[in-house]
């Protein structure tokens, strides 16, 4: 990994190979279980018709939802690193040679640590992804649509936030707390 000239890192950060639920993750898994139990009944309702060969990609996707989106997010918790350094935050891999993703201090406007009482949870640079959402599209009338979307500058399932940001905040940031 290469860092920029004068660069230093300030804190290594990896995360605990556990999930941190607050109240839209919690919507998103009833909702998603919701979705695939009316497709599982609408599949199961036109099991001897044509009709059921539409409804198998919903089901994949209600599936994807339900089950397999946490396959993947342990998988990428498990390989995952976050850096602080005096410049940008970076989410990296533990082999430390390949940065995934980084963002300036200059370019966060907000940061939000989502913690429990054992400060364990997510800190996120920039505006945390809602669970529904307005839809940009004009043809929708403005109608909200379900979003499962992971914050994309997020350190997902940290430990001991409350070491983490004074050092967030002597960077410049301000950090909003929310215990769930």
């Amino acid at each position: 990994m290469i860092l920029n000239s004068n660069e230093i890192i300030l804190k290594e950060i990896l995360p605990r190979k556990s999930f941190f639920f607050n109240f839209t993750e919690k919507l998103r898994i009833i909702l998603s279980f919701c979705f695939l139990i009316f497709v599982v009944f609408f599949v199961v309702a036109t099991f001897r018709s044509i009709v059921v060969l539409f409804a198998i990609p919903f089901l994949v996707a209600a599936l994807y939802n339900a089950f397999f989106r946490w396959i993947i997010r342990y998988y990428d918790l498990k390989n995952n690193c976050y850096l602080i350094t005096n410049q940008r935050i970076i989410i990296t891999r533990k082999s430390k040679t390949e940065i995934l993703r980084y963002k300036k201090l200059e370019e966060i406007d907000q940061v939000h640590a989502e913690m429990n009482d054992q400060f364990f949870g997510n800190i996120i640079f920039g505006e945390p992804e809602g669970v529904i959402e307005n839809s940009p599209n004009y043809f929708e009338n403005n109608r909200g649509v379900m979003i499962f979307k992971s914050d994309e500058y997020a350190f997902l399932s940290v430990e001991n936030i409350n070491k983490i940001i004074p050092l967030i905040n002597e960077l410049g940031l301000k950090v909003n707390k929310t215990f769930y």
